[in-house]
């Protein structure tokens, strides 16, 4: 564990992880098999490359190809593995395209999840680790508490809070081990660069045109290796089947904030053209968590504040920007 503590999941432990190459999933594979336990990662792409992003790691945890809503796949994924713990983040995660994309969404976040508890069925796992979002809750006065209304406004976050609920279902009604997070904005090394924090220190280290709505909105940022943390301990802590969980820092920033902190970093190449592009029409202006749940059940916090995990997605990029043949730029 990054905080020097001894760790929480080790040996002894058979930790089936879905989503697990994306980025995420990455850091927590990366995390546990720090900590000794036997992985065994899900993705659903079928190739014959090894995933970019766990490249260095190969032999050191087991690769399991298959869809999550192909419900065969999962059975003998799950026979293979015989996880004590499932960490659940394989989904449709974009929120803008998810309006072209419904129906992936609901197959993918809501089929999948339920095809995979239901193959977990009568196999004695431990422990279900759900990773929900925090778009479930919307456009909802901040700060978002667990208790609290919801009012998901686009298909991802729609379909989110429906396999959070059948989570909740399966729970109560079967007695099922499972915990439920909400895990607000991540960033970090290996983020696809599509997400906004890899396009500002993109853009900036190549000198290109930055343009960006007003930025009005505020999120928070967490680093990555914190939300992983979280998850850890979620899976690790005792007697919190049931259990709602935000994982956040409660602190939000205004995204025209972030970019000017994050121009600053790298010694402002570039002059952020903010309003050169309109707002999202279901724009959610204001997003920050109540995490004292999750600071008071699982004993955490975040470690890194938001410029020292900058500085550390900077310098990762960088040198990622420096080398011709990174398969992280493409």
């Amino acid at each position: 564990m990054s905080s020097g503590e001894p760790s929480l999941l080790g040996p002894g432990t058979r930790a089936l992880v879905t989503g697990a190459t994306g980025f995420i999933g990455s850091h927590l594979v990366r995390r546990l098999v720090g900590d000794g336990v036997e992985v065994h990662a899900l993705t659903s792409t079928v190739s014959t490359l090894f995933p970019v992003r766990l490249a260095d790691l190969r032999g050191a945890f087991e690769l399991h190809e298959g869809n999550l809503c192909d419900r065969g796949a999962m059975e003998a994924v799950v026979d293979a593995a015989r996880p004590t713990h499932v960490f659940h983040l394989g989904a449709y995660t974009h929120v803008g395209k998810s309006w072209q994309r419904v129906d992936e969404c609901v197959q993918t976040n809501v089929q999948g999840t339920v095809g995979l508890l239901e193959a977990l069925a009568g196999s004695g796992y431990t422990r279900f680790v759900n990773m929900g979002t925090s778009e479930i809750y919307g456009a909802v006065p901040v700060p978002f508490r667990e208790d609290g209304p919801v009012n998901p406004i686009s298909p991802y976050a729609a379909s989110k809070y429906a396999a959070e609920r059948f989570c909740r279902v399966f729970c109560e009604g079967r007695g099922w081990p499972i915990v439920m997070l909400r895990p607000f904005n991540a960033f970090g090394p290996a983020q696809t660069i599509d997400r906004v924090i890899p396009e500002i220190v993109l853009r900036a280290l190549r000198s290109e045109p930055l343009r960006m709505t007003q930025g009005r909105q505020t999120r928070e940022f967490n680093y990555v290796e914190d939300l992983v943390d979280g998850l850890v301990r979620a899976a690790a802590v005792p007697g919190l089947e049931g259990e709602l969980l935000n994982l956040g820092c409660g602190e939000d920033v205004s995204i025209r904030d972030l970019a000017e902190l994050v121009l600053d970093l790298l010694g402002n190449p570039v002059r952020p053209e903010f309003g050169a592009i309109p707002e999202r029409p279901t724009e959610i202006w204001e997003m920050r968590c109540d995490s004292s749940r999750a600071r008071d059940l699982l004993g955490w916090k975040p470690s890194h504040t938001l410029a020292e995990g900058l500085v550390a997605t900077i310098e990762w990029y960088r040198a990622q920007a420096a080398d011709p043949t990174s398969p992280f730029l493409a």
